[in-house]
């Protein structure tokens, strides 16, 4: 697994040890759930879970999972990460999420932008990502990450749940990654 490193963050694979972290920062939290595709951990046995299916996962094959931490302090504050891939595999789509002490810094933006340059690195062409309609900020994230705009969808609420809810679609091709206003 990769450790990637900017100007403000390390985002590094996840370790024995996160899941305090991760609950006071973002698991338990139903500000930063509310418009993610999981409810809130009502304890910290829930993120303990959590964390070892991240470590279960982390294989020659999936590389794709950061804790996103301050260059500073070696806490987990946030994670982002590849939640699936479109066009037979050819597409990854970046999911995250941050502790919400940690909203409006830009430190998403920066960890998003590292992780697309990346995906580019490692050969991809295209990188995709959707937010709720709901929570517009998040597509600022991806749009000062130059991602664009492509359209709406319906995906579940939830998972397991039935619920639908709409969501912005957004993407960045490698070939544009540097230009701001290109799309693929």
């Amino acid at each position: 697994m990769s450790t990637i490193y900017t100007g403000r963050l390390v985002l590094r694979p996840f370790h024995q040890g996160d899941a305090e972290a991760m609950f006071r920062n973002w698991t338990y939290d139903e500000r930063v759930a509310r418009y993610c595709r999981w409810y809130p951990h009502i304890d910290i046995d829930s993120t303990y879970e959590l964390l070892e299916l991240y470590l279960s996962e982390y294989t020659d094959t999936f590389d794709y999972r950061w804790a996103i931490t301050l260059a500073d302090h070696d806490e987990p504050i946030g994670c982002i990460d590849v939640v699936g891939f479109a066009d037979e595999g050819r597409t990854p789509e970046i999911g995250y999420v941050l502790g919400n002490s940690y909203w409006g810094k830009g430190i998403m933006t920066e960890a998003l932008r590292a992780v697309i340059g990346k995906l580019f690195d490692d050969g991809y062409e295209r990188v995709i990502a959707c937010h709720r309609i709901e929570n517009p900020a998040s597509g600022r994230v991806m749009e000062n990450a130059g991602m664009h705009f492509i359209g709406e969808s319906k995906v579940n609420m939830k998972f397991g749940s039935a619920r639908l809810c709409t969501v912005k679609n957004y993407e960045i091709c490698k070939e544009h990654y540097n230009e701001q206003d290109m799309h693929c």
